[in-house]
């Protein structure tokens, strides 16, 4: 869909792109001029394998601040992005004839990742009614004697979910009960808009099976940066750190400099991001809410929308694709994101207003001539 649409662009339509999420806001200035400091103070040379200890000290007191957490450096291993910390995580934790858990809808990448470690994917769908929020008893009926891992996140991609503190409790139990690890992706936890992001991390139990992964790609918009981290046992980082060593052998230090900097410096900036993007659901959401046909499930979190398209008589593919033609409205498909949201699409709010605005007009227009 994202090639097409590109490629439409090239060929002079006017295209408004909501699919991939890289939204148009640019790095903050500070930060990129604390990778030129960086670069021009020769900072261009081999970095640790687990990552520079500024930055870890920088991620470690981020959790202090915000969760009241105390966070070991050792747990801390840096990784060119959350996606690299993330395959590097389930390479260590399964393997051949393991089964993994996925919540769906979840992130496109997630079978990809978990069938690269050879081990086989368990989905178990969340209810849209239910606005996509963990079913435990599902959940628990999943598990088997081969299952290794669950790996959950929130707010989530695409659903924009947020667990509380309860729920993340209640999972943490079964993961404990069941023997088995419990990965957490926060990428999105700067992006929590109606309550405060809870990480499972922070539950008095977590620290013998709790994985984290988290990056700045969205909170101070460095998509293009390539830096991530995971939080974990030291045992396990000490794994990662093996693995980032003969796949990697360590992260720019420049890079790992302006992030450093970004976690000190840029929390205002964070918190615009945040109110941008609260802002921007209200807009889009508040434009479809009562498009007959439609059923926009308005997220408690995160950068997108899960419309279900089943009212139209078609699935999602086949809307995504009849919206792009017709009216220049870039998204994505919901098989993408598991077998139980086919009939669904995920709009992101990755441009301005005046653009978001524009693409719900084209939308309604697109559904009102159906």
């Amino acid at each position: 869909m994202t090639d097409r649409a590109y490629q439409m662009e090239h060929e002079g339509r006017d295209v408004i792109h909501l699919g991939v999420g890289d939204p148009d806001l640019d790095t903050p200035p500070a930060i990129v001029n604390a990778a030129k400091a960086a670069l021009e103070s020769g900072r261009t040379h081999y970095s640790p394998i687990p990552g520079e200890a500024l930055l870890r000290r920088a991620i470690a007191n981020v959790y202090l601040r915000d969760y009241d957490l105390k966070i070991e450096v050792d747990q801390i291993t840096v990784f060119p992005g959350a996606q690299s910390a993330l395959f590097a995580t389930l390479q260590c934790l399964a393997g051949p004839g393991d089964e993994v858990i996925l919540l769906e809808p979840f992130y496109a990448t997630y079978e990809g990742v978990v069938r690269a470690s050879g081990a086989n994917v368990i989905a178990v769908p969340l209810s849209a009614e239910n606005k996509f929020q963990l079913d435990i008893d599902r959940i628990k009926a999943a598990i088997t004697q081969k299952t290794r891992v669950i790996v959950a996140n929130s707010p989530g991609n695409p659903s924009g979910a947020v667990f509380c503190q309860g729920s993340w409790q209640s999972l943490l139990e079964v993961c404990l009960d069941a023997g088995i690890w419990l990965v957490s992706d926060e990428v999105y936890a700067n992006f929590v808009f109606d309550d405060v992001h809870f990480s499972p991390l922070a539950l008095p139990t977590a620290a013998q099976n709790v994985v984290v992964i988290s990056s700045l790609s969205k909170s101070h918009a460095m998509t293009g940066w390539r830096i991530g981290w995971s939080i974990s046992p030291v045992a396990l980082a000490s794994h990662l750190a093996n693995l980032s060593q003969c796949l990697l052998f360590g992260v720019s230090q420049f890079t790992q400099d302006a992030a450093a900097f970004a976690l000190q410096n840029s929390h205002e900036a964070a918190a615009e991001m945040r109110t941008i993007f609260r802002r921007r659901r209200n807009l889009f959401c508040d434009a479809l809410e009562n498009t007959k046909g439609l059923q926009v499930h308005r997220p408690d979190g995160g950068m997108f929308t899960m419309i279900d398209v089943s009212g139209l008589k078609m699935d999602g593919e086949i809307f995504a694709n009849r919206l792009l033609d017709q009216s220049g409205v870039a998204v994505v498909p919901g098989f993408a994101f598991g077998d139980s949201v086919h009939n669904f699409v995920r709009v992101g709010y990755l441009q301005n207003e005046q653009a978001l605005a524009d693409a719900a007009n084209r939308i309604k227009k697109f559904v009102a001539n159906l």
